[in-house]
């Protein structure tokens, strides 16, 4: 009797435990979709009471100012994710399975990249942007995303490839199959995983990143969201409380869209071939 009454006290601890994490998790999401959802006199009046009746002109003001800055930031990131996962594979591949006078050298020279921190390249990146003239450009944009995020994702990709017995690799060798369709047919799908997950983690950085694209874009129609929602906000004022939370919810959407349809495989991706080095 006492050990039943102790594993239901126990049981009950974590159901506690549980319920007040998720709590303290969702509730900024419920007050920023209360809010989004209220006027000006509404929250003046009631702040934290239910929005009633429901201000959904505030969110069609949103998507009215945003949508054509989130259209940005999806095809600015995209563009520089998928190059981003091919070069990590081709990387991963490169230093994992072939054998070159060098290798190991050549790894660690550019696994040492990531010490550096991002705001100390800043200044060169964009004298290299402004000498290739590509400044105000979407390449401003997703050439040097690309070129940044690709380092973490070889190191990943190399533990993937590195872990796999050599003779996989051989018995295609011996079988005729050139470099392009070992890399194509036994790297890519070994990896798919950790691809993933580096594709979901690169696109949203690149999505949330504020100070670069404020630093190199200066055209409102090429703008991304991150900086055109402060655009907004601005515009808005005091009197456009509601719009502004709403338009903070609209540009959320694509990340949860996509992060609800990837979760799984992102999280098996974390616990594939991360270990080894």
């Amino acid at each position: 009797m006492k050990a039943r009454l102790k594993r239901n006290i126990n049981q009950g601890l974590i159901y506690a435990a549980v319920l007040t994490t998720l709590t303290v998790a969702f509730l900024p999401i419920i007050l920023m979709l209360g809010v989004s959802l209220k006027t000006r006199y509404q929250l003046i009046v009631d702040f934290w009471g239910f929005p009633y009746p429901f201000a959904f002109g505030n969110y069609a003001e949103a998507v009215k100012g945003v949508y054509a800055n989130v259209g940005n930031s999806l095809i600015y990131a995209s563009a520089a994710t998928v190059l981003v996962a091919l070069l990590s594979a081709m990387g991963g591949y490169v230093f994992g399975v072939l054998d070159f006078p060098g290798r190991n050298a050549l790894y660690m020279l550019l696994i040492s990249f990531l010490m550096i921190p991002a705001i100390l390249i800043l200044t060169p990146r964009l004298a290299l942007i402004n000498s290739l003239g590509l400044r105000n450009s979407p390449f401003a944009l997703i050439l040097p995303w690309a070129s940044g995020g690709q380092i973490m994702g070889i190191m990943l990709v190399r533990s993937a490839a590195s872990g796999q017995p050599k003779e996989i690799f051989e018995s295609a060798r011996i079988d005729g199959a050139g470099e392009f369709r070992s890399f194509w047919s036994i790297s890519i799908p070994i990896a798919l995983p950790i691809l993933t997950t580096i594709a979901v983690m690169n696109f949203m950085s690149y999505y949330n990143d504020y100070l670069w694209p404020l630093t190199v874009i200066s055209d409102e129609k090429r703008q991304v969201a991150t900086v055109a929602i402060q655009m907004f906000q601005s515009n808005a004022g005091d009197n456009g409380v509601g719009q502004s939370v709403a338009a903070y919810a609209v540009i959320t959407v694509p990340l949860l869209v996509m992060f609800i349809f990837s979760s799984r495989v992102y999280m098996s991706g974390l616990t594939s071939g991360a270990v080894k080095t």
